[in-house]
């Protein structure tokens, strides 16, 4: 299945090569952990890239000044979305542990989050604002919220949380347990990613525009600098720690209410 799930991506756009074959390692890995959490992480993928290739020549005009241009996901930003999701899935079942995959399925509530907020937020939100300062940002700068993608954020994150009370009850954990959890974690993890996109993430200065940017050659062809952040701070990674604060979130609200 997994193996026919990335092929049917890479086949339609979503994955590059080495993102294809992550997929499939991912996928095998989960699947192998039981199938319940293979369709959860199925549905994530699916849901996201739809909702990538939603209005997908609107959003890039949007962000053209601030983004590159990328059609689709490669082996680091699959491994950033889902990596801790299958890691804490294969600790979780192979040490018997059902707190670990609430964790698990907070990690991915808190990818979902942050997918569906950037998605929709870009297409419907109109101007983001700075999670820190409110100050008003160009559309796909890193820190930015808004209403609309908060929501959308919400409702992911929801959506995650009811597939895993299907998917931990005969493991033993209560939905009045997963549920919260989850949903905590998946709310906490987008704006953990916001937060961190605000006051750590790289940000690249374009001296020809005079303007911000997360490209390294500016659409004025002129190449940025870096100039704020942790040079190794980049999307991706503050992806993978959205994810972390997620799981994180997700066992410590389990924890307190098991």
């Amino acid at each position: 299945m997994a193996g026919v799930v990335a092929a049917a991506a890479r086949r339609a756009g979503s994955l590059t090569a080495g993102g294809q074959w992550a997929a499939f390692a991912m996928g095998t890995l989960v699947s192998a952990a039981g199938w319940g959490h293979a369709a959860l992480l199925i549905g994530y993928f699916v849901a996201s890239t739809l909702l990538t290739r939603l209005g997908a020549r609107e959003k890039a005009a949007r962000t053209a000044s601030m983004l590159p241009s990328v059609t689709a996901r490669d082996a680091t930003q699959v491994a950033a979305n889902g990596g801790t999701f299958a890691a804490l899935v294969l600790a979780g079942e192979a040490a018997d542990a059902p707190l670990l995959l609430v964790a698990a399925a907070g990690a991915l509530a808190a990818a979902a989050a942050d997918t569906w907020a950037t998605e929709v937020g870009t297409l419907w939100g109109g101007r983001p604002r700075a999670v820190l300062g409110f100050a008003t940002l160009e559309p796909g700068a890193s820190g930015g919220v808004t209403w609309t993608g908060t929501a959308a954020g919400a409702v992911a994150a929801a959506l995650v949380a009811a597939a895993a009370v299907a998917l931990l009850r005969p493991a033993g954990v209560a939905p009045a347990v997963v549920v919260p959890a989850v949903l905590f974690a998946g709310i906490g993890g987008c704006l953990g990613d916001s937060l961190l996109g605000a006051s750590v993430q790289s940000k690249r200065w374009c001296d020809q525009c005079r303007t911000w940017t997360e490209r390294r050659v500016h659409t004025c062809q002129y190449r940025s600098k870096h100039a704020r952040g942790i040079r190794w701070m980049t999307n991706d990674t503050v992806n993978f720690l959205a994810t972390v604060i997620g799981a994180g979130l997700a066992l410590g609200v389990a924890s307190l209410l098991d």
